[in-house]
C-alpha cells in the first residue's frame, strides 16, 4: 500500500481521536465531570476489546474512545470484541457515575475466551 495512502487513512482515523465532552457548555475542570474510557477501535493486538459506541444515545465518532459526562445516571452502548473467534456482542449498561472519577470497561468471559457473557462498568485507582 502507498505510504501516503495510509498516512491519509491514520489522519482520516484520529481526526476525532480523544474524549468527547457529552454535556452543555464549556469545558470543565476533571473534579467535575466522570470520564469513561473504552478500548480504540483498532487494537490489533488485543485478545479481547472493549469499544464504546455511545452514550445516553449518543453515538461517539470512530477515533473516540472516552467521553467526560456529568454526574448521574447513564447509558452506555459497548461492542465487545474477542480476536480469536471475531465474535462481537453489544452490551447496554446503566449506571450512576460520579464527579472526578474515571472509569473503565471490565468484561467476563466464557471459557477459553470464546465470548463476553458481561461487561461492566469499574472505578480506575489512580
Amino acid at each position: 500500500m502507498n505510504a501516503r495512502l495510509v498516512v491519509l487513512a491514520l489522519a482520516a482515523v484520529c481526526s476525532g481521536c480523544g474524549t468527547a465532552q457529552l454535556y452543555d457548555g464549556p469545558r470543565r475542570t476533571s473534579d467535575e465531570v466522570a470520564r469513561i474510557t473504552g478500548d480504540m477501535r483498532i487494537n490489533a493486538r488485543s485478545p479481547l476489546t472493549l469499544i464504546l459506541r455511545e452514550v445516553d444515545n449518543t453515538p461517539l465518532s470512530l477515533g473516540q474512545n472516552a467521553v467526560e459526562v456529568l454526574p448521574g445516571k447513564h447509558r452506555f452502548l459497548v461492542d465487545c470484541r474477542i480476536a480469536e473467534n471475531e465474535n462481537t456482542s453489544r452490551h447496554s449498561i446503566e449506571e450512576e457515575v460520579s464527579a472526578g472519577r474515571h472509569y473503565r470497561f471490565v468484561a467476563e468471559t466464557g471459557p477459553g475466551l470464546r465470548e463476553c457473557t458481561q461487561v461492566t462498568l469499574q472505578t480506575v485507582d489512580f
